[in-house]
Parts: C-alpha cells; sequence; structure tokens
C-alpha cells in the first residue's frame, strides 16, 4: 500500500488550504514539523529548506507547495479507484 506523508508547519495558510481540501480516503498522514518528532522526520526527509507544505509519497519527496500536492493527491486517488 502506497504511504502518504503531508509535512506541515505552524500558521501556514497553504498547509491548511492542503489539509481542508486534500482526498479524505488515501489514509494521509500529517506530520507537524514544529514539533519534535515532526521535526526529526522532516530532518530525515531533508525537509529543512524546502518550501511547505511538502508531500512525501513512499518515502519521496512528491510535491512541494499547495497546487502541487493538490494535483499529485488527485493524480493518487485517481489511480486508487480504478
Amino acid at each position: 500500500m502506497t504511504e502518504i506523508k503531508l509535512f506541515t508547519k505552524n500558521d501556514c495558510g497553504k498547509c491548511e488550504h492542503v489539509k481542508d481540501r486534500m482526498p479524505k480516503d488515501l489514509g494521509i498522514q500529517i506530520v507537524n514539523v514544529d514539533t519534535v518528532d515532526g521535526l526529526a522526520e522532516g530532518a530525515f526527509y531533508e525537509l529543512i529548506e524546502k518550501t511547505f507544505p511538502v508531500l512525501v509519497v513512499d518515502d519521496e519527496v512528491a510535491a512541494e507547495g499547495a497546487i502541487p500536492i493538490l494535483d499529485k493527491l488527485k493524480e493518487i486517488a485517481a489511480g486508487k479507484s480504478r
């Protein structure tokens, strides 16, 4: 099964935009990099210098920013429904 993680930050309008509009049936794990655990996981994926939000799919950075992430999630959702 595809593992999907959405990395977000506090006070991030684009992060909230994605969370409000993402498909709910994909089992997406939300990881807040403003927490100790989230920061450690973000460091594992080398996200420290990235623009948030960031989408990681199966341990690969798949998209950065609200619109590319929502487009990628639509693509993933379409593939799951086939």
